[in-house]
């Protein structure tokens, strides 16, 4: 079960609102309207100052989402396919189904993030600075004096050379023109990230025995940046390992197969009950018509088994459900990743040729990082 809500698309990226992000938006509201609008706007009622509070955390969160939309809108021109933006605890992440084709094009999706966090502060406060004046401009200044020192820190904390920070990717783009190797430079900016974050845990925690509780979450930032480090390394590993792998040399010829006018009861005893699979292609004739779960059955009344077939139950392939022998199992992973499939058929002019499943490709994973390969 996903933990992330669509609440809509953007210039073709999906957006996506994770459950984590709750936490601290309403976090951020509260300290807002306790802290920041408490000192700086003593006369307004307490209602208001939550009310504000609550809008500024949304407008703050809409900029994070114009950062990552930045690298989202650099990417797609570059070529590049971009799943979604998420945005969850710690601020927004672009899902990439691809690394950038060059240090070139690296550069500029890394920078620009922190050029439309730049401006957008440059904007905020020069809004601050002309409504200060102006006859009951005051709130409306002092929301836009918070948001402009926010989005200003945001792109400089981005900017600290640790991968897979903005800085980080602006690191890695200048070693790997300078190395010509992706992995080579991914791992070095890696490494950097992985210190930055563990200097920030240590930071953190010694500031939170010693000045204040609020410091842990310093160290937490510094977790996340250590495993995400970790993580993105790992993925260019076996990216690099799956490129250049077709799916056709790791998918399962022998697929347990249904005809389309087998009724579910033949199904089940047939199929299901001899085989562990949790779903099963549907085929009429050589055509494919779908992929028949398990849940799929489950939602026909079981007195109704022996006279409705599996055509009538079967769903219509989604897409990026199919994918043809020549792709790359890389490809076939990053189209689980983002469909959320188990497994994919493999195709070629709608005839059935294979199955590969995630288990399939995490063995070949497996067996190549074994040998070095």
């Amino acid at each position: 079960m996903t933990r992330a809500i669509r609440i809509g698309r953007l210039f073709g990226v999906d957006i996506e609102i994770d459950y984590t992000w709750f936490i601290v938006f309403f976090l951020v509201a509260a300290l807002l309207a306790t802290g920041w609008f408490s000192r700086q706007l003593p006369g307004i009622s307490p209602g208001l100052r939550w009310l504000v509070g609550f809008a500024t955390a949304a407008l703050f969160f809409l900029s994070v989402l114009l950062h990552e939309l930045s690298h989202s809108l650099v990417a797609i021109r570059s070529g590049l396919r971009i799943s979604g933006i998420t945005l969850f605890l710690f601020g927004g992440v672009s899902k990439m189904a691809d690394e950038p084709k060059s240090a070139r094009v690296e550069f500029l999706m890394a920078i620009a993030g922190p050029a439309a966090s730049l401006l957008l502060a440059a904007l905020f406060l020069l809004l601050s600075h002309l409504l200060r004046g102006a006859p009951g401009g005051h709130l409306l200044a002092t929301v836009f004096q918070w948001l402009g020192l926010m989005n200003g820190s945001l792109a400089v904390f981005n900017l600290v050379p640790g991968f897979p920070l903005d800085g980080g990717r602006l690191l890695r783009a200048g070693l790997w023109a300078a190395t010509h190797s992706l992995t080579e430079s991914t791992r070095i900016a890696s490494s950097f990230g992985q210190v930055i974050g563990f200097l920030m845990i240590v930071v953190g925690v010694l500031l939170a025995l010693t000045h204040d509780l609020s410091a842990l979450w310093l160290a937490l930032i510094g977790w996340f940046l250590v495993q995400a480090a970790q993580q993105s390394y790992q993925h260019v590993i076996f990216r690099q390992s799956l490129l250049g792998v077709p799916v056709s040399s790791v998918m399962t010829t022998q697929v347990d197969w249904v005809p389309a006018a087998a009724t579910l009861d033949q199904v089940v005893h047939e199929h299901v009950m001899v085989r562990s699979h949790p779903a099963f292609p549907v085929l009429d004739n050589t055509s494919l018509l779908g992929l028949l779960s398990l849940t799929d059955i489950r939602h026909v009344p079981q007195e109704r088994w022996p006279y409705v077939t599996a055509a009538q139950v079967v769903p219509p392939l989604a897409e990026g459900q199919t994918i043809p022998p020549t792709a790359d199992a890389w490809d076939a992973l990053v189209s689980m990743g983002a469909g959320g499939f188990g497994r994919l058929l493999v195709t070629r002019d709608g005839a059935l040729l294979g199955i590969i499943s995630r288990t399939d490709v995490m063995r070949l994973l497996h067996r190549r990082m074994e040998l070095g390969v």
